[in-house]
């Protein structure tokens, strides 16, 4: 269920196809970093003691030096899709007509990141 939700936001709302939903298929690295950055974002957020997880994101240990990471993965990916979407915007007129969620957002703002 979880390859399907992610294959179908990545659809709709960047107009790429991850092809998580097909089991045939190797793991995407993007969906594994999205799946465990979101689970270590949702224990940071259920955590006792604020100051714990503040620490050791101060120090870069543990649960705090792995989403680090993943955020870094993701990152690294999206940064590439928004940078072939924009060699694809500035080649074609068609591109320029798209109604997904990340050409919208691109042609609202100029700084990528």
């Amino acid at each position: 269920m979880r390859r399907f939700s992610f294959d179908i936001i990545c659809k709709f709302s960047f107009e790429i196809d991850v092809e998580c939903f097909i089991p045939s298929f190797p793991e995407s690295k993007l969906a594994d970093s999205f799946d465990l950055a979101s689970k270590l974002s949702v224990q940071r957020a259920m955590s006792l003691l604020p100051l714990i997880w503040k620490l050791k994101r101060l120090l870069i240990i543990g649960s705090e030096k792995k989403l680090k990471k993943e955020i870094r993965v993701v990152d690294n990916v999206v940064m590439e899709m928004i940078g072939q979407r924009r060699r694809e915007m500035t080649t074609t007129t068609t591109s320029l007509n798209k109604a997904d969620l990340l050409s919208r957002l691109m042609g609202s703002i100029k700084n990528d990141k």
